[in-house]
């Protein structure tokens, strides 16, 4: 997955945002702390950003317009999208 640069500050130093909980914990805090993705937090609406900017914390993008985001499932190590309907 390539993250998109960000269309506030013109950054490369971004990465998407994960939803849900974790499975393995330790691999999601490495994720984290690595800025290789951005907590979430379990809740989703139609207006929940799936871009987050590490540079300036911009959040963009819209969870339910997005056709091409990765969503990895940490339980099971598999896209969202291939597991269930949408």
């Amino acid at each position: 997955m390539t993250a998109p640069i960000c269309p506030e500050c013109s950054s490369s130093h971004t990465c998407p945002i994960a939803y849900g909980y974790p499975g393995d914990e330790e691999e999601y805090l490495k994720l984290v702390a690595e800025k290789k993705i951005c907590p979430g937090g379990c809740v989703t609406d139609d207006n929940s950003p799936v871009w987050y900017c590490n540079d300036c914390s911009h959040t963009w993008g819209r969870l339910r317009n997005s056709d091409n985001i990765d969503s990895f499932d940490y339980d099971q190590g598999f896209n969202i999208e291939e597991t269930f309907d949408q």
